[in-house]
């Protein structure tokens, strides 16, 4: 995987990648790419995790919503595993309520700040609002030159990802054939998110969602 001379720049002045997630499997789908790059221009790589996705199916019994949270952290410390970073930080803050946590999102992630680090985190205009509370915290407390964003929901949004794309500054990182197969392999640990008490048709990661998700490119927002 060779990398755009200006994102190898943007990491090589840094110490260390700082993903941040707002849900189990944003930091495969989102930043598979620029974690393996990160590694191999010799950074440390730091993995967050802000909910566990315990609402992705809406509100479900207490018993039921432990479960799949206790599920989905194991496939991110799974997929940690498989990318061969350390395992991830879970800060175990409320799925789909993070817009309504803003203080205590901002604590969380001050809790963390490091001026030696480069913060990477979803656009916020992402479509999910758990994913633009998370880069709206992000830009309240970093400057741009600790940032970049990337895209999950609107790569299946075609007027959202017109709108990330036109932006004036995208670094976009290609893939080899190696790198995209780990990242599908990556992608199918979060065995959660592809069915509902086993029907294929409650999956939150559908097959188009998927494909979208793992092509041969990704794309990261540099407001500098």
């Amino acid at each position: 995987m060779q990398a755009p001379p200006l994102l190898a720049q943007r990491l090589g002045g840094y110490r260390t990648l700082v993903v941040l997630a707002p849900h189990p499997d944003d930091e495969v789908l989102g930043c598979f790419g620029l974690i393996r790059l990160a590694q191999q221009l010799g950074l440390a790589v730091e993995v967050h995790i802000v909910t566990d996705g315990e609402r992705c199916f809406g509100a479900l019994p207490a018993s039921e919503e432990q479960a799949l949270r206790e599920a989905r952290q194991q496939e991110s410390r799974a997929a940690a595993t498989l990318l061969e970073c350390p395992p991830p930080q879970f800060w175990q803050l409320g799925d789909s309520q993070l817009m309504e946590q803003g203080p205590l999102l901002d604590r969380q992630l001050l809790n963390h700040w490091r001026a030696d680090a480069l913060y990477v985190a979803p656009w916020w205009h992402d479509g999910h609002p758990d994913h633009e509370a998370v880069a709206h915290c992000l830009r309240r407390i970093a400057t741009p030159q600790n940032c970049l964003y990337y895209p999950v929901w609107s790569l299946v949004d075609p007027l959202r990802r017109a709108r990330f794309m036109a932006h004036p500054r995208i670094h976009t990182l290609a893939l080899a054939p190696e790198a995209l197969q780990h990242k599908r392999k990556a992608a199918a640990l979060f065995q959660t998110q592809f069915s509902r008490n086993g029907v294929a048709e409650g999956a939150i990661l559908r097959a188009e969602f998927l494909a979208a998700f793992t092509s041969d490119h990704e794309h990261y927002l540099d407001e500098t």
